[in-house]
């Protein structure tokens, strides 16, 4: 509820129980943290979804299937040969690659989402609760809501980015850019990574507490 506080001391009790692996249970975590978040910025169940978006489902799976061949080509396991950071770095260089070659959505566009995301991350309790003024612009707005509460996302509000120009697969890449900004901001403090390693050029300071 505090992703923004997140430090490698949150990571101890489950090291205190699996040692360095701790790590890999991130990362995997991580990955399941990304898939839900689109699945529910999206409203993926095609009964909740709005008319226009019903085209989604297949995109939908076809993205959960990258995602799953993003992990299934790490080995996780503890190697000799590996050490934590280069697992990591390898973790994070596949995610780049895959994030590049899929999205519709240009480089300064996925800074933008980069940025609101940082901005959105909840520092404490009451941020990732109630209800609070967001945005106006729709990107933007689509950013807070989908960091603070990604199942709150609502029709108008994807009514508002098809009129701002977006189709149904921009706005599927964008649901995937929160997502896997989200992902990484959390990873990154948890882990103790220079967001500089995998944000596009975004100089951020992880903030402890």
């Amino acid at each position: 509820m505090q992703p923004k506080r997140l430090t490698p001391r949150d990571l101890e009790p489950l090291r205190a129980l699996v040692g360095e692996a701790a790590v890999d249970y991130a990362l995997v975590l991580g990955g399941f943290h990304f898939i839900n978040r689109i699945a529910d910025l999206l409203h993926v169940d095609p009964e909740a979804l709005p008319e226009r978006l019903r085209g989604f489902e297949p995109l939908r799976r076809f993205g959960v299937q990258v995602a799953a061949r993003l992990f299934a080509r790490v080995d996780l396991a503890n190697r000799s040969d590996m050490d934590r950071s280069a697992r990591v770095s390898e973790v994070i260089r596949l995610a780049v690659e895959e994030r590049d070659a899929r999205s519709s959505l240009s480089r300064e566009l996925l800074l933008r989402v980069q940025r609101d995301v940082e901005a959105a991350l909840p520092r404490q309790r009451a941020e990732a609760e109630g209800f609070h003024a967001r945005p106006g612009d729709p990107v933007d707005a689509f950013v807070f809501v989908g960091t603070r509460y990604a199942a709150r996302t609502t029709r108008a509000m994807v009514e508002a980015l098809l009129a701002q120009g977006f189709d149904d697969l921009g706005i599927l890449d964008l649901a995937i850019a929160v997502a896997d900004a989200n992902q990484w901001a959390r990873t990154h403090r948890l882990l103790a990574i220079e967001p500089t390693r995998y944000y596009l050029d975004v100089d951020v300071v992880s903030e402890g507490g």
